[in-house]
Parts: C-alpha cells; structure tokens; sequence
C-alpha cells in the first residue's frame, strides 16, 4: 500500500499545532489566575492535560511559553486593529481607532487584556507587531503636518505608557470607556492636534469601534 508521505506530514503538523494552541490556553487561563512569577511547569501542564515532556517538546523554558504566548496575543490584536484601521485616509483617526479597539478588545476578553499586562511586567521580549504599527502611524500624520514631529520613541512610550495605565483602570473597572475617550483626546492634544479637533476625532473613532468591531476570543 502506498504511504502518502504528504498527508501524514500534513496531519503531524496539525496535531502539533492543536498541542500548541491548547498549551497556549492553558498559560492563558493560568496566569491570568496566578500571575506569570506564580505559574510553574506544572500548572500549566496539568490545565493542558498533557506531560511535562510534551510541554518541553513546545517550550524549552517557561519564558519561551511567555514569550510566544505574547506574540499571539500581540498577533490576535494587530489583526482586529488592522481591520479596523483599514483604508483610513487620516493618520490622526487612524491612531484613535489603534486605541479605541484596543480597548474595546480588551474589556470583551478582560482575561486577555490582565493576561497581557501581567507578561508585560515581565523579562519576557517585547512583541513590536503594535509598536510597528504605531510608527507608521505617527510617521504618516508627520509627514501629513497632522503631528508636531518628534522622537519616535518618546511618542510612541507616550502612548503606550498612558495606555496601560487606562487599561488597568478599565479591567478594574475604576474607569469606563467614557474615560479612554478623553485620554485620546489628550493624546491627541499632545501630538499637536487642537483640542475641539481631537475630541471630535475621539468620538468618531469610539462610534466607529463601538459599531463596526465585533471582536469573538479567538486562540
């Protein structure tokens, strides 16, 4: 009988990625209970129900699972922004809708949004999938004379500095999305834009995240 050498690869390479994924959910829902400094091998063996061989066959070293389980969020957020994004013609609405669906993501899949604030105060690699994004971004509304021009780093640590302060405020439900409103605005503000112009591109963006992203957990 003739073995077909392609399919069994093909199926192989499925079961890997099946293990994979379900090892990935499993330090998912982990450390969003314990945190990433709590967490051991053999906690997130025992929730993916497999052995401490195959976690090591995936991971060497639980940073590595820190590690790849950052890009994939990282990943599963650029895909909802990108398509949110999407043929926006002004940088500064493209830049208020990163953090409108930013957070609309998050407070949809809070364990997500936890999960990856716990990683980021962590030694594990910082993904640059969002950090890419935002250069672009803010280079474009430079280049447009929508934005005073300015390191990009300084802006972009603005941004994200300001946005996991928010974050935390909103998974801990000490503040609403009312609330990410008026931090785009003064992000906005800061970058150069007036102060009526920003808040008027705040809400648009916050009505167009609310309307037209429809975001499903997806590992």
């Amino acid at each position: 009988m003739r073995v077909n050498l392609e399919a069994r690869a093909a199926n192989a390479e499925q079961r890997r990625a099946r293990t994979r994924l379900r090892l990935l959910e499993a330090a998912l829902a982990v450390i969003a209970e314990k945190g990433p400094d709590q967490a051991s091998v053999e906690d997130f063996v025992a929730a993916a129900g497999v052995s401490r061989g195959t976690f090591y066959n995936y991971f060497p070293t639980v940073e590595d699972l820190l590690e790849a389980l950052n890009s994939h969020l990282a990943e599963t957020f650029d895909t909802e922004i990108g398509r949110i994004t999407e043929g926006v013609r002004d940088p500064a609405l493209g830049l208020a809708l990163l953090v409108h669906a930013a957070f609309q993501i998050v407070t949809h899949d809070p364990m997500r949004g936890w999960v990856a604030l716990r990683i980021f105060g962590t030694s594990a690699p910082r993904h640059q999938l969002l950090a890419t994004r935002f250069d672009a971004i803010f280079g474009w509304a430079v280049e447009r004379g929508r934005f005073r021009p300015a390191v990009a780093d300084a802006a972009r640590n603005l941004l994200f500095g300001a946005v996991r302060m928010a974050q935390a405020e909103v998974l801990s439900k000490r503040a609403d999305l009312d609330h990410v409103t008026d931090l785009v605005r003064l992000i906005l503000t800061a970058y150069g834009l007036e102060a009526q112009e920003a808040a008027e591109i705040s809400r648009q963006a916050q009505e167009r995240c609310r309307n037209e992203l429809h975001y499903s957990p997806v590992m």
